[in-house]
């Protein structure tokens, strides 16, 4: 190669590396895990009320709240995390301890290889529960997909399970009996749909793909893995299911009429189904809810779980905790101080708001946040009410919950009051985030890469230099 020549690759790529070093941030926006206390401490041999737990090559992130046994384990659909479940988790009277965690490959949390299935979930969930060391017996509650996640769970490990809820369950053979139920495919068709067609082709056959959600889920072969599921025997079970005159599908493109009535009245048949997988089943009727139960009707779910834990422990020799002794408490929390404090992350500051709380009952359950202004570069907001933790000791002296923020550039402003479990509210005070645009990084490899490349060009410089003279 010429000295020319070489001068050429080696500005090429020092340029190469440079834009690089000049482009946007590393990483997209950084979801930050709701959370509602301070930062905890690695799992122990006692399990940590939230943490991270490595499952084999990866952390999941969990929560719990409440102690004692059984154990209530919140199992979100497909693409959904702890979150979700923040209504139920601080519904129950906390004698029990309820956990949620977030799956491998849902936006911000640890990446895991795909395809995935049903199996690798359930695996990766024993994992967490075997290594945050959060005991059993368990009692399974899964929403959507995560039903057919919870299930495959109880077919692996039976003598772990005391119970499943499912609520709205999907079923292994919807994608394909809801598909059979469309009009024939034509040219014109509405995108409602048209819509349901692509997303029930999905729930046949994924191939891994991240069309309806990131975590590259293989439904062809998760749904052969509940079919291929051994008998629960009497295993109690609990199907909870959306109301027959709740006209609302997931909140898709609206479909004609008939379709939509026939789409409702196959899935109804469904649930039944999954009724009849224990002989020891019962099957519960949301009023007025659609697919969303654990946010429009929790409640169903909260007394569904309470009642298996009863039954559990009464087989366990076991006296239930009195819960009405705790509804019946009226101390009304009382927000003492608002702490800011941030840290930067990949090139994006989080704020966290730290709210120094007391409740003298002890039972504060939740941090209920409300938006009431914000700008977020044309995106709407929704506020996300955050699960509290920390006992009961802990809130009679003085306990923090936490909301964070991270999204860069932009301002919110929410307003937050302490809930308890009677449904008592602290008085509201304002939490105003802004946060500027994300920094650039530049990588210290980068920049040492870049010092050696400038390092050689002066040197193939002066090369050339002496070669000409000579």
């Amino acid at each position: 190669m010429s000295t020319k020549s070489l001068l050429l690759l080696m500005w090429v790529t020092i340029l190469t590396m440079l834009m690089a070093a000049c482009s946007s941030p590393i990483s997209t926006a950084l979801p930050v895990t709701p959370t509602a206390s301070a930062p905890s401490s690695e799992p122990t041999p006692t399990p940590s009320p939230r943490g991270k737990a490595d499952v084999g090559g990866y952390e999941l992130f969990y929560q719990c709240v409440g102690e004692g046994t059984p154990t209530v384990i919140l199992e979100a659909g497909q693409g959904s995390g702890s979150g979700y479940w923040a209504q139920v988790q601080s519904g129950g009277d906390r004698s029990y301890r309820v956990c949620s965690y977030d799956r491998a490959n849902i936006p911000g949390n640890d990446k895991a290889p795909k395809p995935r299935t049903y199996l690798d979930i359930t695996r990766d969930l024993h994992a967490l529960l075997v290594n945050a060391h959060i005991g059993g017996p368990y009692i399974l509650v899964g929403h959507s997909g995560g039903g057919m996640m919870a299930r495959v769970f109880a077919d692996q490990y039976p003598n772990e399970v005391a119970g499943l809820v499912l609520v709205d369950s999907a079923h292994p053979e919807m994608g394909a009996r809801l598909l059979a139920s469309l009009p024939p495919k034509s040219t014109f068709e509405p995108k409602g749909i048209k819509t349901w067609r692509t997303w029930l082709n999905w729930m046949v056959d994924s191939h891994g793909s991240s069309y309806r959600d990131q975590e590259g889920l293989d439904t062809r072969v998760s749904n052969a893995q509940v079919k291929a599921a051994k008998p629960l025997g009497d295993i109690p079970l609990v199907v909870i299911s959306r109301s027959p005159n709740n006209p609302n599908m997931e909140d898709r493109n609206p479909l004609p009429a008939k379709t939509n009535a026939s789409l409702r009245q196959i899935w109804q048949e469904m649930q039944k189904e999954l009724a009849g997988w224990s002989t020891n089943s019962t099957q519960i009727i949301a009023a007025k809810a659609g697919h969303d139960i654990p946010t429009e009707e929790p409640e169903l779910i909260i007394e569904a779980v309470r009642k298996l834990v009863n039954e559990t422990r009464s087989q366990m020799g076991e006296a239930m905790s009195d819960a009405n002794q705790i509804q019946a408490a009226r101390h009304t929390p009382v927000i003492l101080r608002v702490v800011e404090r941030t840290e930067t992350e990949a090139g994006y500051l989080i704020v966290h708001k730290d709210i120094h709380f007391k409740d003298m009952s002890g039972d504060a359950n939740l941090v209920a946040n409300k938006v009431i202004s914000y700008d977020l570069n044309g995106y709407s907001p929704y506020a996300n009410n955050d699960v509290i933790i920390e006992s009961g000791d802990q809130q009679r002296d003085e306990a923090i919950a936490t909301v964070s923020w991270s999204n860069p550039a932009s301002t919110i402003v929410f307003e937050a009051r302490i809930r308890d479990q009677a449904g008592n509210l602290s008085e509201p005070v304002s939490l105003s985030f802004s946060t500027p645009p994300a920094q650039k990084n530049i990588s210290p490899l980068l920049i040492i890469g870049i010092a050696a490349g400038l390092f050689l060009l002066t040197g193939a410089a002066w090369r050339l230099a002496r070669t000409r003279r000579d």
